[in-house]
């Protein structure tokens, strides 16, 4: 596990553990267990790339069953599309030496309709930072919660030039998937 997104999720958990109540628990993915991809399509083929290696951590109210804050990160050269080719050119075109990770930080986590959360905050890609707001499934047991869901993603709202192949470029949307499965203490 790298120092420096421990150390960026732990900076951000320490500014807001000012708002965090004694029920509340931090808790840790699994990373056995969690993931997050994006798949990407071009008039020719369409491609996933999935990261194992997502650090990730959520502020949980066990008593209100209450979701509080969320941080996420992950370096994009952990993302693996089965395509040591296509995964070389995605790691120049998203400039991963001069942007290496993506995070995603939550300013509001909500109820939402039939089980859901809503999940607002910051997604930093690329160098840009954007406001986004998506739907997440979550399942509590007694050991584990686990919250899925994905959202969309321009390349052109974060600066990226989409890949082309054969003269014709990639869709401009990556769809972005996520299952992270928490421990409970």
């Amino acid at each position: 596990m790298k120092i420096s997104s421990l150390l960026i999720l732990a900076i951000g958990f320490i500014i807001s553990s000012s708002f965090t109540t004694i029920a509340d628990q931090t808790l840790r993915a699994d990373k056995t267990k969690s993931f997050l991809s994006y798949s990407a399509n071009h008039s020719l083929h369409a491609w996933t790339g999935t990261s194992k290696k997502v650090d990730c951590l959520l502020i949980y109210d066990e008593e209100t069953k209450t979701f509080k804050k969320v941080a996420v990160s992950t370096n994009v050269a952990d993302f693996d599309s089965n395509n040591s080719s296509r995964d070389g050119h995605a790691l120049e075109v998203l400039d991963a030496i001069k942007y290496p990770k993506v995070t995603f930080g939550s300013t509001a986590i909500e109820p939402a309709k039939d089980g859901k959360l809503k999940i607002s905050g910051k997604l930093n890609f690329h160098g840009k930072v954007k406001d986004i707001t998506f739907e997440a499934d979550y399942k509590l047991t007694d050991k584990e919660i686990n919250v899925s869901g994905g959202f969309p993603v321009s390349m052109t709202e974060f600066d990226v030039e989409r890949p082309s192949f054969m003269l014709i470029k990639t869709d401009d949307i990556l769809e972005i998937k996520f299952n992270i499965v928490f421990l409970k203490n």
